[in-house]
C-alpha cells in the first residue's frame, strides 16, 4: 500500500469514527443504578476513572482518582494490550474496594468506592514485576506478576483499605520465565487460585490453604492459548484461548485437576482474549485482532456452543477489557485502538450498541462495573 493510499484510507477510517460517534445518545439525565470504573493504565501516572450507570446504560462521568502507580505500556502482548492480561481491575465482594495493577512502578493499589466516591486508600509493592492481575475473594487478595521470575504473591486486605503481605505466601510459577501469564481468579470455593500461562499452554491449580498461603499446585496442559479465565455454574471453569480464537470450557474436581468438557470451540474471529459471562452461561467474548465480539453459550452441564461468531463489531477498533453491570444488561468494553468505552445492551445473545465514551487514552485497560 502506497503512502497516498495509507494516507486516503486512514482520513476514511477517522471520518467514519467522528460519524458513528455523532450518532451515538448522550448520557441521559437519569438517577445513577451503578458505576462504571476504567483504568487508564498510563506510564506517566495511572488512574482510575469512575462513571455514573443510569438505569438505561449510559454513562456520566463522576470522577478520576490517581491509584499512586505507574501505568504499564510496552510489555504486554502488544500496543493494543498493554497489560497482557484480564483482571487488572476488580471490585471486591461488596462493591466498596477497588483493587488496580501498576504495571509500570510494580506496586498494587487500593481504591475505596461507593456512594462517597473514588478514593485511594494504599499501595503496596506487588512482590515481584510487572504485576499484570489481581483476584480478591474476601480479605484475601492474589496478584499476578508477569514478568521477572513470574509470581503470586498473596496479601490481606484489612477493613481500613490498607494492604498486608501474607507471608510466605509467594510462589514462582511452573512456567518460569516462559510463562507469559495472562489472568489469575479464585475458584467459587475459594480453595483454588488458577492461573493462565500463555506462554507455555498450561493452565495453573494452586491450593489455598485454611491461612490463605498454597500449599500445592498442579499444571496441566490447556486446550490451546489460554488467556482469560471465568467460572460459571457448578464450578464449571471458561477459558479463551488467543492463539486459536477459540472457547473451552473444564469441570475442576476435588483433586484440583481440570477435566475437559468442550475442547478448543473456535469463533472463527482473530485473537480471542477477554470475556464476560452472565449468570445463565451468555458468554461474550473480545476478539481483538478482528475488531469483534462473539456470543457463546455456556450450557448447565458446561459444554459451550458458539451462538454468534459476530455478536457486535466495532471495526476499525480493538475490542479488549470489557464488563457487565450486575443485572447483565449491559455490557461495557473498551477499544483500545482508539481510546473509547462502547456501550451495549445485552439482548439474548446479541449485543445492540447504545452509546460510547470517546476521549480516553488508548493505554487504557482493566474495567469494572456493578
Amino acid at each position: 500500500m502506497t503512502s497516498r493510499t495509507m494516507f486516503f484510507a486512514t482520513i476514511v477510517l477517522l471520518a467514519a469514527t467522528v460519524v458513528f460517534l455523532s450518532r451515538v445518545p448522550p448520557a441521559a439525565a437519569e438517577e445513577p443504578s451503578g458505576s462504571v470504573y476504567v483504568m487508564t493504565n498510563q506510564p506517566t501516572g495511572n488512574t482510575v476513572i469512575e462513571y455514573h450507570r443510569a438505569s438505561n446504560g449510559l454513562l456520566k462521568k463522576r470522577s478520576m482518582v490517581p491509584t499512586g502507580g505507574l501505568g504499564g505500556t510496552g510489555n504486554g502482548v502488544g500496543a493494543l494490550d498493554p497489560l497482557g492480561s484480564q483482571d487488572s481491575l476488580v471490585l471486591s465482594g461488596d462493591g466498596t474496594r477497588l483493587l488496580a495493577v501498576n504495571a509500570g512502578s510494580n506496586d498494587l493499589s487500593v481504591l475505596g468506592a461507593g456512594e462517597s466516591g473514588l478514593k485511594l486508600l494504599s499501595k503496596i509493592s506487588s512482590g515481584g514485576e510487572f504485576p499484570n492481575s489481581v483476584a480478591v475473594r474476601g480479605n484475601l487478595v492474589y496478584v499476578l506478576n508477569a514478568h521477572g521470575t513470574p509470581n503470586v504473591t498473596g496479601f490481606r486486605l484489612a477493613a481500613n483499605g490498607v494492604l498486608h503481605v501474607l507471608p510466605g505466601s509467594t510462589r514462582a510459577l511452573p512456567g518460569g520465565a516462559s510463562a507469559a501469564p495472562h489472568d489469575l481468579v479464585f475458584s467459587p470455593d475459594g480453595g483454588r487460585l488458577l492461573v493462565s500461562e500463555g506462554g507455555t499452554n498450561q493452565i495453573d491449580v494452586f491450593a489455598i490453604g485454611d491461612d490463605g498461603r498454597i500449599n500445592g499446585v498442579v499444571t496441566q496442559t490447556s486446550s490451546g492459548g489460554p488467556f482469560g479465565l471465568r467460572f460459571g455454574r457448578h464450578e464449571i471453569l471458561v477459558v479463551t484461548e488467543a492463539a486459536t480464537a477459540a472457547v473451552s470450557t473444564y469441570q475442576l474436581t476435588s483433586n484440583d485437576t481440570l477435566n475437559v468438557v468442550s475442547d478448543s470451540v473456535p469463533d472463527g474471529q482473530m485473537a480471542t482474549c477477554w470475556l464476560s459471562m452472565t449468570l445463565n452461561g451468555r458468554t461474550f467474548v473480545s476478539n481483538t485482532g478482528s475488531g469483534d465480539l462473539s456470543s457463546y453459550r455456556v450450557g448447565a452441564d458446561g459444554s459451550a456452543a458458539l451462538v454468534k461468531p459476530v455478536a457486535a463489531s466495532i471495526v476499525p477498533g480493538a475490542p479488549i477489557d470489557s464488563a457487565l453491570d450486575s443485572e447483565d444488561n449491559f455490557l461495557y468494553v473498551e477499544d483500545s485502538a482508539r481510546g473509547i468505552v462502547f456501550i451495549f445492551r445485552v439482548e439474548h445473545h446479541e449485543l445492540g450498541i447504545i452509546g460510547a465514551v470517546p476521549g480516553l487514552p488508548t493505554t487504557l485497560q482493566g474495567i469494572a462495573a456493578n
